[in-house]
């Protein structure tokens, strides 16, 4: 677990600042808006990750 969480803070650091600033204007409800659809963007990544790991290790 130790190396997703590094994993995320190289991203967190790798963000454009003008889009931090962006996003810390927006109301809230859209800011959770934007925070959900980045969760899902990140299982939909996860998944496919782990489905081209699994179809790797059958062939």
């Amino acid at each position: 677990m130790a190396n997703t969480a590094e994993n995320r803070v190289a991203l967190a650091e790798k963000v454009d600042a003008d889009l931090l600033q962006f996003l810390a204007r927006l109301p809230r409800r859209q800011q959770r808006a934007v925070l959900l659809l980045l969760m899902v963007v990140e299982n939909l990544l996860y998944e496919m990750m782990r489905e081209r790991r699994l179809r790797e290790d059958i062939d």
